[in-house]
């Protein structure tokens, strides 16, 4: 049995040093280890990695434990803080009701992304937003939830519990175990739920207390004694949050339902594998609120700002903010700009993902291309944001012989995620904005991949994205009017 809790233990925290030092005979060590395991808070230490494959890990034995142990103690210690604030207790709700038997394995793995994303909107969102109405403050951090739920389903060992479970439709299935949950909201059955939890963390304390310092079994016994009053007072305290987090949850099952629309396709129950749906701005804002990344500033002001007004130079591409799609306002993506004529012969790069098109408006020279050391590099300093375009790919174009390539090529401006928001990139790099009509299919070659994978935040991976990599993707609306529809040959 301990070398099963061991195992657990090792995916949330390394052991400490002396653990292995003593070949795994110093008990005070796995006191020590159980302990600072025991104290994890979901909301603020809890990556988006632990989010997704923390579902899939928790069949390990004793993991599952651990993590709805971790969850309630963390839920509790909010609690304690200020035991009158009504939506630490509904966070608890939130994370009790991922417990229930109804939900089965698969359920709940998939109910526990959802509610860690209703637990994070409840401790970000804000007293106002949640009181002006839990539902609509909680849509950004829903879609995140969302997004990670499907990331969750389009893993292999899940989609292989999916087909043994015959859950040929799963977001309907999950619908209808949201509102079996609903049915069974009670304050009997979050008892019920909290009951087991205790047991679990009486075990687990009693190993700390065994093996563990005075000290250490005083404060573990302080805890579980924490944990114990808010069980106590809990019946008093939730049965007036459970009629808002009924509604939170038909709520959810309504939005759940629409993923079936995105999913399905032609013909019944046939799932469209390729299907990508790509990333919401409210779905980034949450996603950074939760983990900022690294090529992400906070900043109050731009150290690049865009262009007051666009430029204007004839022959050239009209950037304004009367330009057809896809050139309308590109000049807002610009710090400076200038027209320039690249020559023939000359090679032209652009990162896309696979949903993205080879023929589009932004690129760049092959210097600044080479010269990017990663994809936080290329995030950063040009400014794209994920929601704008994933990554993973490159496509190239040669500009074919002739007159060259008429372009505006200036430094990317700095670019804010939305109005008010203190999220910043960068920008700076070398940047081109062309005319893809300008482009000739031909001299597109084969898409190549950038080494960077094609995830942005913890917890995402290339297998969660389900589509072909490495496919050119033409747009036949950015074609001049007399070109033709042809995949890249190889370019000369």
């Amino acid at each position: 049995m301990w070398e099963e809790l061991e195992n657990g233990l090792e995916w949330f925290k390394a052991a400490p040093a002396r653990w292995y030092a003593s070949a795994k005979e110093d008990v005070s060590a796995a006191a020590e280890w159980i302990w600072n395991v025991l104290q994890g808070d979901f909301a603020d230490d809890q990556s988006t990695a632990q989010v997704v494959t923390g579902t899939v890990i928790s069949m390990i034995p004793f993991v599952d434990q651990i993590c709805d142990v971790r969850d309630v103690v963390a839920n509790c210690r909010k609690i304690h803080q200020d035991v009158s604030n009504k939506w630490s207790w509904v966070a608890l709700i939130l994370t009790l009701i991922g417990l229930f038997p109804v939900l089965g394995s698969l359920g709940k793995g998939c109910g526990k992304i959802l509610f860690a994303y209703g637990r994070k909107c409840v401790f970000r969102a804000g007293v106002h937003a949640l009181e002006a109405g839990f539902w609509q403050a909680s849509r950004p951090w829903v879609e995140a939830g969302i997004k990670k739920l499907n990331q969750y389903l389009a893993m292999p060992s899940v989609r292989r519990t999916l087909k043994s479970l015959g859950w040929l439709n799963p977001y309907k299935t999950i619908a209808g175990k949201l509102r079996q949950v609903m049915g069974k909201l009670n304050v009997g059955e979050l008892s019920k739920a909290f009951d087991k939890v205790i047991e679990a963390l009486n075990y687990f304390v009693g190993k700390i207390q065994r093996w563990g310092s005075e000290a250490m079994g005083t404060k573990a016994g302080q805890l579980l004694r924490q944990v114990m009053d808010i069980r106590n007072a809990m019946a008093k305290r939730v049965e007036e949050l459970l009629a808002p987090v009924r509604d939170w949850l038909e709520q959810l099952a309504r939005r759940i339902e629409l993923e079936t629309n995105l999913a399905y396709r032609a013909e019944v129950n046939a799932v469209n594998p390729s299907k990508y749906m790509r990333p919401q701005l409210a779905a980034d804002a949450a996603d950074m609120a939760a983990n900022k990344p690294r090529w992400v500033d906070e900043a109050a002001s731009l150290r690049h700002k865009p262009m007051g007004d666009a430029p204007f130079e004839k022959g050239w591409p009209d950037i304004s903010k009367t330009a057809p799609t896809p050139l309308g306002k590109a000049y807002k993506t610009f710090h400076n700009a200038k027209p320039v004529t690249i020559k023939p012969g000359e090679k032209l790069y652009r990162v896309v993902d696979p949903s993205s098109f080879d023929n589009s408006i932004c690129w760049m020279r092959e210097a600044e291309f080479k010269a990017l050391k990663s994809r936080d590099d290329w995030r950063r300093r040009f400014a794209v944001w994920r929601y704008w375009n994933r990554n993973g790919e490159y496509a190239t174009y040669v500009v074919p012989p002739g007159e060259g390539l008429r372009v505006w090529e200036g430094a990317t401006a700095s670019q804010r995620l939305e109005e008010g928001s203190k999220f910043v990139l960068e920008g700076g790099a070398p940047q081109i904005v062309l005319d893809p009509k300008q482009l000739k299919p031909e001299y597109l070659a084969k898409r190549k991949p950038t080494g960077w994978g094609y995830t942005d935040f913890p917890g995402e991976s290339d297998e969660f994205l389900g589509l072909p990599k490495l496919a050119n993707n033409i747009d036949p609306r950015n074609l001049a009017p007399d070109g033709k529809l042809k995949l890249p040959a190889k370019a000369p």
